[in-house]
């Protein structure tokens, strides 16, 4: 084997390692709730990753209970294009009629997420199933596990919908894309619990080929100038 061929082969090994490392650190968590700090409210308070203050009603205590008040809590949040981000909760829902909701918010009102043009991520749980706007779409309850996966990577963004792992509906494409700068959850006076809540994002995949990309070409240039 010639030396090209061996300084290209070491080229090759050093991108799979550079993919490898990048896949474990790709996802980056920018807020999580665990709700376990007690019985007062979450409002307020920091949250257990991330900088920020919860901000908005007592709608939920710092263990997750819902008071059963109507209102939003929320913290501030402002996606960049580029990214994947997946927000998951995991919500209990005890009253009839009522609901508890999670998701990309406009501003921190009840229904603001609901009187926008566009509306924003937002999923919607009762004690039947779970709500999917802009969807509109209605899924009976399989779990109470939710994840909103909102893609900024396209000019169009894109919203998915998921309980325990299973999608509901289809991808959703925005023609106009939504106003977001708040993350988190809207309720109409529902009981129950919220035992989990985590905001990640994502990098574009394909930015880790441009990346490994432009440094096996600068390895390259530099052996042929030698």
């Amino acid at each position: 084997m010639n030396q090209f061929a061996k300084y290209l082969n070491a080229a090759a090994l050093g991108a799979l390692i550079l993919i490898e490392g990048t896949s474990k650190v790709s996802a980056a968590v920018i807020y999580s709730q665990t709700f376990t700090g007690g019985t007062g409210a979450l409002a307020t308070t920091t949250p257990t990753t991330g900088t920020g203050t919860w901000t908005g009603d007592n709608i939920i205590s710092r263990n997750g209970e819902l008071a059963g008040g109507w209102g939003a809590i929320s913290l501030a949040f402002t996606p960049t294009s580029g990214l994947v981000y997946e927000l998951t909760a995991t919500i209990s829902d005890q009253y009839w009629g009522s609901w508890i909701g999670v998701g990309f918010l406009p501003d921190n009102s009840l229904y603001g997420w609901n009187d926008s043009s566009p509306k924003n991520p937002v999923a919607l749980r009762t004690t039947t199933g779970w709500g999917t706007p802009p969807q509109a779409g209605t899924a009976s309850l399989l779990s109470n596990d939710v994840l909103i996966r909102l893609d900024t990577t396209a000019s169009q963004w894109t919203a998915a919908f998921f309980q325990g792992g299973t999608q509901i509906g289809t991808t959703y494409t925005y023609a106009t894309n939504p106003t977001i700068n708040r993350v988190g959850f809207v309720s109409d006076g529902s009981g129950g619990t919220v035992s989990a809540f985590q905001l990640t994002a994502i990098p574009e995949p394909s930015a880790y080929s441009l990346v490994i990309g432009g440094v096996m070409s600068l390895l390259l240039v530099r052996r042929w100038r030698k």
